[in-house]
């Protein structure tokens, strides 16, 4: 019963989430959203995703040449290994490039981005976590292209165009109340899990 109280908040905080994500980004065809922060009327800019948060390839870096460090190496599907070494200084905004398309990634500290990832290069001026729930929105699974192992081509991306508020605050509102749902979201996943590894234990432990 615990177990699909936490799965039915988990699924309810999740839907909340996609629905608040559509409505503080404006919809086909418009310029503002449909959710707003009391003091903002400008209509969003609008201009090609190259010109505001563009992707890049990231570096080689084989397993054998991983020296054991704090700085953690962003892969397509997460963080791959700490190495004593980074290339890009954080925060930054990484996405799976081969194999885990559109796998996106907020990184707060200095960071190594693998060759199977994109990363943000250039925020100008953007918010990095408003950057990276503009990212979340468009859905860059689409994007991918290959019949073997799927891969994401930037050049795809840096075409599409994007509305974006200009008020770095009003990106900063926005990027507040979409991680405060993220760690809610957080939060019930991790009561979830260790809820059906408790009961997976008392499982092994009550039966011969």
């Amino acid at each position: 019963s615990l177990i699909t109280l936490h799965q039915r908040k988990y699924d309810k905080l999740d839907i909340f989430k996609k629905s608040m994500l559509e409505k503080m980004f404006p919809k086909d065809g418009e310029s503002v959203p449909e959710i707003r922060f009391a003091g903002f009327t400008d209509p969003w800019e609008q201009r090609k995703l190259i010109m505001v948060a563009p992707l890049q390839r990231g570096f080689d870096l084989p397993a054998e040449k991983i020296i054991p460090g704090v700085y953690p190496v962003m892969m397509s599907n997460g963080i791959g290994a700490y190495h004593n070494e980074y290339k890009v200084k954080g925060p930054g905004v990484v996405t799976g490039r081969s194999g885990t398309i559109g796998n996106l990634q907020y990184v707060e500290s200095a960071f190594w981005p693998h060759n199977t990832t994109l990363w943000v290069t250039k925020f100008y001026g953007n918010h990095p976590k408003f950057i990276y729930y503009l990212y979340e929105k468009i859905d860059l699974k689409r994007y991918k292209a290959g019949s073997g192992v799927p891969t994401l081509n930037r050049n795809d991306v840096h075409d599409t165009m994007v509305f974006f508020p200009a008020s770095r605050k009003e990106q900063e509102l926005i990027s507040a109340v979409l991680t405060y749902l993220d760690n809610l979201i957080t939060l019930h996943q991790r009561k979830l899990e260790l809820l059906q590894n408790i009961k997976k234990s008392l499982l092994d432990k009550m039966f011969v």
